[in-house]
């Protein structure tokens, strides 16, 4: 039940079982005014109750419906926010991961790391060194190199020329007698034919006999090197005493070559315009093959 002061106009929510019959009127404890509670309220005054009551209904089914609302919205956030953190708790969580792993991990982990910053640095140096020598390869002038070395090859080449020719005998007999003649005029145009290497061959046992005016004369020549020697040209002289030279004559053996620490035989005979007796017979080893 419902009832209004008249002075301040405040509705009071009174509880009908607690009223009795020996409650005779009442007090607003709002602006002290009394009224008798004898008096019938009013139609209208009936009305404003229910209206009032049914507003205070409404307004509590309101803030149940508010508060259930909430409760709802906040149980869907917390689930989201449950899912997110699980989530998140799955990933790989760095700082996570190093409080969990031992100091024996840790340390390897660094170790490995150092060792790969080494070999990425070693590296570096590697490039950087070849590239410096890239750039020194191309500042560097090979050919004053490139021509030395060419005059000093053609410079040896002409200076064995002799040892080359005996090898090249030895080895390629038949090309080396098809152009030894052709290469030793090309050379002794510019004063440097082919020589036989005197220093190692020596003439042992030459005889020379002379019957009325014919000349013989035979001996052996002696290679005393371990290697070939070209085969040299041996030159006969019959000299008068008042050294007139009566006869000459220059010996070709077939023999190109003589082989190392061997000899070779060689024999001829030559005609003489003289019957004088007084005559002496020489036997030369020529310098030039040719």
């Amino acid at each position: 039940m419902f009832k209004t002061c008249k002075s301040c106009g405040t509705t009071f929510d009174l509880d009908e079982n607690i009223l009795s019959k020996n409650v005779l009127w009442l007090k607003c404890s709002v602006c002290n005014e009394k009224w008798s509670l004898s008096d019938k309220p009013s139609e209208d005054t009936k009305k404003k109750n229910v209206d009032i009551d049914n507003k205070l209904k409404a307004e509590k089914n309101n803030s149940i419906n508010q508060t259930e609302k909430v409760t709802s919205e906040l149980a869907s956030i917390k689930s989201v926010v449950e899912d997110q953190t699980k989530k998140m708790s799955k990933k790989n969580n760095p700082i996570l991961d190093i409080k969990n792993k031992s100091v024996a991990e840790i340390s390897s982990e660094l170790s490995a790391s150092k060792l790969k910053l080494e070999d990425v640095k070693q590296e570096k140096n590697v490039d950087t060194i070849k590239n410096k020598i890239k750039k020194d390869k191309k500042k560097f002038n090979f050919f004053p190199f490139v021509f030395i070395f060419l005059i000093l090859f053609f410079s040896s080449l002409l200076f064995f020329r002799s040892a080359l020719f005996s090898y090249s005998y030895f080895y390629f007999p038949k090309n080396t007698e098809k152009y030894i003649v052709k290469i030793n005029d090309v050379l002794s145009s510019v004063q440097l034919p082919i020589l036989v290497e005197l220093g190692h061959i020596k003439m042992v046992d030459f005889v020379a006999t002379i019957q009325q005016e014919t000349v013989k004369f035979s001996g052996v020549i002696k290679n005393n090197s371990l290697r070939p020697i070209l085969t040299p040209r041996i030159r006969i002289l019959a000299i008068r005493e008042d050294r007139k030279i009566l006869m000459e004559k220059i010996i070709v053996t077939n023999e190109k070559i003589i082989m190392p620490s061997s000899t070779i035989d060689f024999n001829d005979f030559s005609r003489i315009n003289s019957k004088e007796e007084n005559i002496s017979v020489k036997a030369v080893i020529l310098k030039k093959l040719f």
